[in-house]
């Protein structure tokens, strides 16, 4: 017979499991949002996206990237949302980055819901206000710097 010190013993027990395996399955909050002007897309070419506002600890970040692009849709206004995941130093956000190195569930180079990374560990998911419209990075790589230049 279980008495009343096992009993609270194993009850603890699976509670604390049950917190823990649903803390680690939960998808974590972004660190950044990243922040497009909205596209329009008037033909079929496409945009690029290149110019976006970083949002990290209450600070906006001007950076430019190179590479990227929306399209597959015509005469649509398009919005693309970005989140930053795995960032803990501001200066980790710059660098290149491929899909290949990017996060959960990347199988595809174009998609309304892409992931890139770089090797700093940090992850940026972007997608679309619309499932017809694709992002895809022009070549193996995008580069992502700090400032709009000239």
């Amino acid at each position: 017979m279980m008495t009343l010190t096992s009993r609270k013993f194993w009850i603890g027990a699976a509670l604390t499991l049950t917190v823990t395996i649903g803390a680690y399955g939960a998808e974590q909050a972004p660190f950044g949002l990243v922040d497009f002007e909205p596209v329009a897309l008037k033909d079929g070419a496409g945009a690029k996206l290149d110019q976006a506002i970083v949002t990290y600890q209450d600070k906006a970040y001007e950076i430019r990237l190179n590479g990227l692009g929306v399209g597959g849709a015509i005469g649509v206004t398009v919005t693309v949302i970005g989140e930053v995941h795995g960032m803990t130093d501001i200066m980790d956000l710059e660098g290149v980055y491929v899909p290949e190195l990017s996060g959960p569930g990347a199988t595809d180079v174009s998609s309304d819901d892409l992931w890139l990374g770089n090797d700093h560990g940090v992850q940026i998911r972007l997608y679309t206000d619309d499932p017809d419209v694709v992002i895809a990075p022009g070549s193996d790589e995008v580069n992502l710097l700090f400032g709009w230049g000239q």
